[in-house]
């Protein structure tokens, strides 16, 4: 009897990472002014490619042809790259690395960065307006992702995370838990949620694909995050290309909240959670799964 074969994940990041770094190459400015440097800088400095990696899957899955959707792809990279730029602005984290290269305000002044991340935020809806798909579809998508991304998403966990460091140990444990989850919610799972939908909304998915979709992603979301805080603290600061940690900025962990063993019981939970939701789905199904196990099983 014939073996199935196994799936490669590594191999699939790989593929699907170069794929997307030549994207952005593609979309990105390619002139030599200080803002097209800045722009370029950043997005191309590296990365796991993660977030256009489930744009695509949430395409794929839905029988689109990727082709059609190429600058939406990168449009999330944009967005992510921004957020990562401001992050590390002095007001915020006040980072000096980034995946082991000087962060933006360190490499072009802190003006520049913040028009930077500006001008990928910006350009993050024009590129998803680019997708040869009905109109209504790009529409619904630019929506959502506007949802999950402003304030009410992503800069809203963004905002508790950074303005309340510092304010949650003069609080009981309920409060803590309850402003935890949500920080890890917007903050990073939202992004991610995103992402998947994108794709998949752009394909035309039902909404009760949608809806197993943002299940995954929560879960799958908030499981990342978890493994970034104990990443923070345990891994290689060679491998995260950063220093420093949250706990210098006196931030709400998981870890600090938690502590490491309960802090791994509770990201395997939300991973088998995240497969039960798409356990229905009939294409990529693999893929969907070891991507969630990936979420907790990184070393950067």
């Amino acid at each position: 009897m014939k073996k199935n074969k196994v799936f490669d994940l590594k191999k699939y990041l790989k593929e699907k990472g170069t794929f997307v770094d030549k994207l952005l190459k593609k979309y990105l400015p390619k002139d030599n002014s200080i803002m097209s440097q800045a722009m370029r800088y950043s997005v191309l400095a590296g990365g796991k490619r993660l977030r256009p990696i489930f744009v695509m899957l949430g395409a794929e899955s839905f029988g689109l042809d990727i082709k059609k959707i190429e600058p939406a792809i990168c449009s999330v990279e944009f967005l992510h790259t921004y957020s990562l730029i401001h992050d590390d602005l002095p007001a915020m984290d006040n980072d000096d690395l980034r995946r082991g290269k000087p962060t933006s305000h360190k490499k072009f002044g802190e003006a520049a960065a913040i028009l930077a991340g500006d001008a990928l935020l910006t350009e993050t809806f024009n590129l998803i307006a680019k997708a040869k798909v009905p109109a209504d579809r790009i529409v619904k998508a630019i929506k959502m992702f506007a949802d999950y991304s402003g304030y009410k998403g992503m800069i809203g966990g963004q905002t508790e995370d950074t303005i309340e460091a510092g304010k949650w140990n003069k609080q009981n444990i309920s409060f803590c838990k309850k402003k935890l989850e949500y920080i890890h919610i917007h903050k990073t799972s939202d992004l991610i949620k995103a992402s998947l939908l994108l794709g998949a909304i752009l394909a035309g998915a039902k909404d009760k694909d949608l809806k197993a979709l943002e299940k995954y992603g929560h879960n799958i979301g908030i499981a990342f995050q978890i493994a970034d805080d104990i990443l923070d603290v345990y891994a290689d600061k060679k491998l995260l290309g950063k220093n420093g940690s949250d706990a210098d900025n006196d931030k709400l962990t998981y870890l600090r909240l938690y502590g490491k063993e309960q802090s791994e019981k509770n990201a395997i939970k939300l991973i088998d959670e995240a497969k039960k939701a798409i356990s229905k789905f009939k294409k990529n199904k693999e893929v969907f799964e070891s991507l969630a196990d990936y979420m907790i099983n990184r070393k950067f």
